[in-house]
């Protein structure tokens, strides 16, 4: 992360994607992107830059990133740093 000029804090806040000429895109882009090296999953990564959906998949992808340690699955590591600041300032 430190050859993208990239903080742990900004791998902890969202996904990050690099592409074949070194274009470095974050959240819902970084998924699109990621997502047109997959076959059945490329045709819908189309539909990103149309007016409406790019704004609706970055308010789905920060409400995602936000609430992951709330999603099934997730875990005390899935908690975003923010968070974990605010609960050890409440313990002290």
């Amino acid at each position: 992360m430190v050859k993208l000029s990239l903080t742990d804090a900004d791998g902890m806040e969202q996904v990050w994607f690099v592409d074949g000429n070194g274009r470095l895109s974050g959240g819902a882009e970084a998924v699109n992107a990621a997502l047109k090296w997959v076959w059945w999953a490329r045709p819908f990564t189309c539909l990103y830059p149309l007016p409406g959906v790019k704004q609706i998949q970055d308010w789905v992808y920060r409400w995602v990133a936000a609430n992951r340690h709330r999603l099934p699955g997730g875990s005390p590591q899935c908690t975003p740093a923010k968070q974990l600041d605010k609960t050890s300032a409440i313990k002290t």
